[in-house]
C-alpha cells in the first residue's frame, strides 16, 4: 500500500514540476531574447531619450565656440516624464529636476525645481544654477534633436548646441 501511495506521491512532483518548467519557459526565452538586444522592452515612449547622459560639449552658435566637459561631471537623468540635472562637483550634488514633453524630435521643459523632497521640491529661481548643464532659461527651454542614437545625443537650442554620451 505504502508503495502504491509512494508512486502516486511522485508521480504529483514529476506534474507539478513540468507545469512549473512549462510556464517559466516564455519567461526565460523573452528574458534571453531581450539580454542579446533582440528585443528591447521599454518602460517608457522616450525610446533611446531615456537614460544617463554625459555632457560632453557645448557649442556656442553664434561665435562657433565650443567648450570641452569630457572631463566635467554634468549629467542628463531622463525617465519617463521626469527630466534631473546632476553634478556631483556643483553645490554639494545638488540635483534640479522638471517635467518635459517629448514630441516630433523636440524636448521642451516645464518650470525647474530643486531636487529636495523633504521640502516640497521649492521651484528654481536663479537660472545660474542651470546654465553650466546648457540650459539658459527656468521654464519653456527648448531643444531639436539633432541625433540620438544608443550612445550618443546631439540637441540644438537657441543659442547652444549640446552633444551628450550615454553613460
Amino acid at each position: 500500500m505504502r508503495c502504491a501511495a509512494k508512486k502516486k506521491e511522485t508521480k504529483m512532483k514529476k506534474i507539478s514540476i513540468y507545469n512549473y518548467v512549462r510556464r517559466m519557459w516564455p519567461l526565460c526565452i523573452a528574458a534571453l531574447l531581450a539580454s542579446c538586444g533582440l528585443v528591447e522592452i521599454e518602460h517608457s515612449k522616450n525610446g533611446k531619450l531615456d537614460g544617463y547622459w554625459h555632457l560632453v560639449t557645448v557649442d556656442t552658435l553664434d561665435t562657433g565656440g565650443q567648450l570641452d566637459l569630457r572631463q566635467e561631471r554634468f549629467f542628463w537623468i531622463v525617465q519617463g516624464t521626469v527630466f534631473q540635472l546632476y553634478c556631483p562637483d556643483v553645490s554639494n550634488g545638488q540635483r534640479y529636476v522638471s517635467h518635459f514633453s517629448y514630441e516630433n524630435e523636440n524636448i521642451s521643459f516645464q518650470q525647474f525645481y530643486y531636487d529636495r523632497r523633504e521640502q516640497g521640491d521649492p521651484i528654481l529661481e536663479k537660472v545660474e544654477m542651470l546654465q553650466p548643464f546648457g540650459i539658459n532659461q527656468l521654464a519653456g527651454e527648448s531643444f531639436v534633436i539633432e541625433e540620438l542614437s544608443g550612445g550618443n545625443m546631439t540637441l540644438r537650442g537657441d543659442a547652444l548646441r549640446l552633444v551628450f554620451k550615454k553613460h
